[in-house]
């Protein structure tokens, strides 16, 4: 049987990290975000580094997947 005690912690070990911006889509996706190489989300950033967020356990919803997909598309996995 499934607990929460057995589960992940939710935070990310990537906060903290330094990262570029990630390169924009033409309607601006992801808008400033970076990358986190620890997750794949794209996490807003304070002076260059990763905020502090939860591990990216999937699209908030089809519209995000698809830009999201649309990102990795153009742009790969190696960004």
């Amino acid at each position: 049987m499934w607990s929460e005690h057995d589960a992940d912690a939710p935070a990310c070990a990537g906060g903290g990290t330094a990262v570029a911006a990630a390169p924009p889509l033409a309607d601006g996706f992801p808008f400033g975000a970076g990358l986190c190489p620890a997750c794949g989300g794209f996490v807003a950033r304070d002076d260059g580094r990763l905020r502090a967020h939860d591990a990216f356990r999937g699209a908030a919803d089809e519209a995000d997947a698809a830009r999201r997909g649309a990102w990795f598309n153009a742009h790969g996995w190696q960004s």
